[in-house]
């Protein structure tokens, strides 16, 4: 038996106990030791550890082969020299950061590689420390470069179709105003020749005075065919400016707008009996000249669908929701199929045939149009042969579009 197991066998078994317990820790702190060492190094991204002045004391085999350099030559040096100018201050700002708050830091920066070539790197900083002192920082980086080029292209190709579709969207606005400009005009060019057919008509209704029934029917059915072609020309007039109104947003009472409805459908009640009522009708805000347009359509749409009754009733409905006023105009008329309802507010849409209602099949459209420059929306409901209910949702703040 040596000396010092003569000492060590002398000593109390406490102690002996203790210092075989702390030898096994000793043993474990070693293998820990050892195993965070070979994650270190064997880990496939490149990793660094810095002292407190940013100098690289360790690097695994991947940091080498990042760098292109062996383990000796990067021992000592600063990890910041093999970054771009740009990226050397936001590194030691990340370092800062790192000491000031004990956590975490993520930042971007730029390796330089021997051969010149530049990296992106996502790098990921984490101070290290024992009973609050500084051990080391342990910086990960990571290769981003491939992700930042993907990502370039991506924002490129991005720029590039919205400048396709700017210029495509310019290509429809420019065809768009030309077909408009077309439109008007070839309505303008129309108002003379057919105002001249109807005056030629009532010349010869009157040169010829009272003819038989074999001439007057075809008399009759020219007159009646130019003067739906005049309506229709009016109908798409009034369809055109609605689209370009100018539009002046102020208070509205629509009380003193529905009287103006009612004094325009006077002359379509002469020698009827309708009666028309409504609800107490809010100031809302918005545009007269529009608010007056969709109520007179859909007034004018009641009138023309109760002639058959022999008393026409003819409601204005107010509901007030969040963000918007509900306007129906209600009829105990012809009604419709609601399963036609989508033929309603489409340009010449018709669910009546022409021989029994006039009308050029314009009117909603234009109703529709008019509400959408505010924000607003329309719809029907009905019933065959139990009258309809035509709306319109007209915002309490309205925002107007073109």
């Amino acid at each position: 038996m040596t000396h010092s197991e003569q000492d060590y066998a002398a000593l109390p078994v406490a102690v002996q106990q203790r210092l075989d317990a702390l030898e096994a820790q000793l043993r474990d702190l070693h293998t820990v030791v050892q195993r965070n060492a070979t994650l270190f190094a064997e880990a496939p991204n490149p990793a660094f550890l810095l002292n407190s002045q940013g100098r690289i004391t360790d690097a695994n085999a991947a940091a080498s082969g990042l760098l292109g350099r062996a383990l000796d030559v990067l021992l000592g040096k600063r990890l910041d020299q093999f970054m771009s100018p740009v990226s050397q201050g936001s590194f030691g700002t990340l370092l800062k950061q790192v000491s000031k708050t004990s956590l975490k830091q993520r930042g971007e920066a730029q390796l330089l590689h021997l051969n010149g070539a530049v990296s992106d790197m996502l790098v990921d900083v984490i101070l290290a420390q024992h009973q609050g002192d500084f051990l080391h920082y342990h910086v990960v980086v990571t290769d981003i470069t491939t992700y930042k080029q993907v990502h370039q292209d991506l924002l490129d190709v991005e720029v590039a179709q919205t400048v396709v579709i700017e210029k495509q969207a310019a290509t429809v606005r420019s065809l768009h105003q030309e077909l408009e400009q077309t439109v008007t005009l070839f309505v303008q060019q129309l108002h003379l020749p057919t105002a001249r057919a109807m005056s030629f008509l009532g010349l010869l209704r009157q040169t010829l005075g009272e003819v038989q029934e074999e001439v007057n029917h075809p008399l009759v059915n020219t007159e009646r065919s130019v003067q739906q072609v005049m309506n229709l020309m009016a109908s798409v007039e009034r369809y055109m400016q609605a689209r370009h109104m100018r539009i002046h947003l102020q208070r509205v009472d629509l009380q003193r707008v529905f009287q103006e409805v009612l004094k325009n459908a006077q002359p379509y009640m002469v020698g009827r009996v309708v009666q028309i009522t409504h609800d107490p009708l809010p100031t809302v805000q918005g545009d007269s000249q529009a608010l007056y347009l969709a109520l007179d359509e859909y007034v004018a749409n009641a009138l023309k669908f109760t002639r058959g009754q022999e008393k026409a009733r003819i409601h204005v409905t107010v509901r007030e929701v969040e963000g918007e006023y509900h306007l129906g105009v209600e009829d105990n008329g012809t009604g419709f199929n609601m399963r036609s309802k989508g033929k309603l507010f489409r340009l010449f849409g018709r669910l009546h045939s022409s021989k029994y209602y006039e009308g050029t099949g314009i009117g909603l459209v234009t109703v529709k149009r008019v509400c959408e420059r505010f924000g607003g929306r329309v719809w029907g409901e009905g019933k065959v042969d139990q009258g309809a209910t035509f709306w319109f949702a007209w915002p309490k703040q309205p925002s107007v579009v073109a």
